[in-house]
């Protein structure tokens, strides 16, 4: 090693060595004449613009390629010279790769490879998120969908919020509320003294907050200081197994989980080699034992449908009821004579109601509020409107047309709710959105099938007025090949399976018919 005197007023010595692994480990410094905490020493035979950092004290010894790029001068650290592992052989492979890449065959720099470096820095850093810290960023953001640009539903993320941040006072400072799109929002409630969601988790952190009883949400948890990356499908069982839960709220957890983890992947937190989904159900993943017997309440109701004679009495207790539910029972009416679910029939609009190209009155149901809206092919559906449908839309005007049902025409909803403020409604100046907001319309109709079924002392539910007009439109047209264009589902396997149900009276009926084939005469 060689030291020139430098004749500035510091006094301190140049270092110059030979670009060489033995020169490099064999450097030394002047104790006496040498007190600086960092060194550049130069190579005599070494590639151009590289120097070498040199920390004394530590022995740390760092190359670093000197380079311009559009007038500036950059340094970049090239990796750290250790005996054995990272030489000057690797560090002129290293420097092969950005030549290559960076720059032009005159040797000036196409490109800044030092924007690459800081770029991959902060992109390891950025995936170094917990499961807890993901929460609270697709929180903010009011989850997006998986494949298809937008939010989901408000039904969906209230879902999702409960698993994931709920069984806590949290929920008591928001609620959920859908766009004109149908995208879900969470808002803070007016009453609510906490506005953003930095206050609320810095109000409730982990741990407080917590609702007494045994779940805990995902936040909550201990599965939330586990980073994103290192979630596997064992930590999801344990959480899921460690207290008593039924087979539907395993899976509905499970499928919290999944939305959060394909928020996760999707914003890149796991890098551009994120490990395989620890949610999924096959190929190793996650395992959810179901009971012998459904411990869902509503699981009753599975293997049951309404048979024509019993609709008929539903129909007409509902028309009994549209004075004490007058919006909620011709939702219901509806519902029975479309075969619509609930969560579509009570986002229909007025302006849905219209006519097809060819003139025919119908009801089109837009792709924003159907079940398959997070799909891109999902299209609008038509429903014709039939004399019963017609019946009913004729019912329900009848009823806005009532004084004190008057302020309503200024609802787009076609079922709106007998708690819309009339306050709010008679000034748009101050509320100007609140008469399209879902404040307006009708949320519930549990309220209203329940009293049905003290009238018709009928076993089932409001899904089962979807089933039953399925089973009805099939046997009708002679198959589930042409009930699905009617039940509006995409496939005949659906429309065949889960929704090919019988009441007690069809199946004794087909039970005697195929008795009577089977009864042989005796001689």
């Amino acid at each position: 090693m060689e030291a020139k005197d430098n004749k500035s007023k510091v006094g301190h010595q140049l270092y110059s060595i030979q670009y060489n692994d033995k020169a490099i480990t064999n450097l030394k410094y002047n104790q006496k004449t040498e007190k600086r905490q960092r060194i550049k020493v130069q190579f005599k035979n070494g590639p151009g613009g590289v120097t070498l950092r040199w920390t004394p004290k530590t022995n740390k010894k760092i190359f670093q390629l000197i380079y311009k790029f559009r007038g500036k001068t950059y340094t970049l650290d090239c990796g750290q010279f250790i005996p054995g592992s990272f030489t000057c052989n690797s560090l002129d492979k290293y420097l092969l790769r950005i030549n290559e890449k960076h720059r032009n065959d005159d040797g000036s720099f196409k490109t800044n490879p030092k924007v690459e470096v800081i770029t991959k820095d902060q992109l390891k850093q950025s995936q170094l998120k917990t499961v807890r810290e993901v929460i609270e960023l697709i929180c903010e953001e009011n989850f997006p969908r998986k494949n298809i640009k937008g939010k989901l539903s408000a039904f969906s993320i209230l879902q999702h919020t409960r698993f994931l941040i709920g069984y806590n006072k949290r929920r008591d400072h928001i609620t959920f509320i859908d766009d004109d799109k149908g995208w879900g929002k969470i808002i803070f409630k007016e009453q609510s003294t906490i506005k953003d969601w930095k206050t609320l988790f810095k109000t409730y952190p982990k741990g407080t907050g917590v609702a007494p009883g045994g779940e805990t949400s995902v936040y909550d948890s201990y599965l939330g200081d586990v980073i994103v990356d290192d979630l596997i499908p064992g930590n999801i069982e344990i959480y899921l197994n460690e207290i008593t839960r039924s087979y539907g709220q395993k899976e509905n957890i499970r499928k919290s989980l999944a939305c959060l983890w394909n928020f996760a992947r999707k914003r890149n937190f796991m890098g551009p080699n994120p490990p395989i989904n620890p949610t999924r159900l096959e190929d190793g993943g996650i395992t959810i034992e179901k009971e012998e017997e459904s411990q869902w309440i509503g699981s009753k109701y599975n293997e049951i449908t309404f048979d024509l004679a019993q609709l008929e009495e539903i129909d007409n207790a509902l028309i009994s009821l549209k004075d004490k539910f007058p919006f909620q029972s011709e939702c219901l009416r509806l519902m029975l004579h479309t075969g619509m679910r609930g969560e579509e029939c009570k986002k229909i609009t007025r302006s849905m109601i219209t006519e097809d190209k060819l003139g025919n009155p119908v009801i089109e149901l837009k792709r924003y509020i159907a079940k398959g809206r997070t799909h891109q092919q999902q299209k609008d559906i038509i429903y014709d409107i039939t004399p019963p449908i017609r019946a009913v839309l004729d019912s329900l005007k009848a009823q806005l047309d009532k004084p004190e049902f008057k302020p309503y025409q200024f609802v787009p909803w076609l079922f709106p709710t007998t708690r819309i403020s009339l306050e709010k409604l008679s000034n748009p100046d101050k509320y100007p959105n609140y008469a399209k907001s879902h404040n307006c319309r009708t949320k519930t109709l549990d309220d209203t099938f329940n009293a049905v079924r003290k009238i018709t002392h009928f076993e089932g539910s409001i899904k089962t007025l979807r089933k039953a007009f399925v089973g009805i439109a099939n046997d009708t047209l002679g198959g589930a090949h042409k009930g699905k264009k009617i039940s509006k589902h995409k496939t005949e396997q659906i429309n065949s399976g889960v929704y090919d149900k019988a009441s007690r009276t069809d199946t004794k009926n087909m039970a005697n018919k195929v008795g009577e084939v089977l009864s042989f005469k005796k001689g």
